[in-house]
């Protein structure tokens, strides 16, 4: 087995939330740019309804998404906060090379 530790990084940690809700952002902003665009001055009748079923669909796609990013945020921040409350409490238990 060797030397091999389990670590967790943190900052990392709270990296991927940033990113997630970044993507979150653009997705929904995506949407409400699409939303703005009426698929009936888009060209011809089945342009139009081609448009109209794409948005449908990549609405509930895009829905389905934000709830995955949600449930993966909240994860992640539960993770975060469990490791950061148990390096607390390893801390308590060992007295700093420095210290008494």
């Amino acid at each position: 087995m060797g030397t091999e530790m389990f670590q967790v990084n943190v900052d990392q940690m709270r990296a991927l939330v940033t990113k997630l809700q970044a993507a979150q952002a653009a997705m929904t902003d995506a949407m409400a740019a699409m939303n703005k665009t009426d698929a009936d001055r888009v060209g011809t009748k089945k342009l139009d309804q081609a448009c109209n079923t794409f948005q449908k669909k990549w609405k509930y796609g895009l829905d389905q998404i934000e709830k995955d990013i949600d449930a993966t945020i909240k994860g992640v921040d539960e993770a975060m906060k469990a490791y950061q409350e148990v390096d607390k409490a390893l801390a308590g238990l060992f007295p700093s090379p420095g210290g008494p």
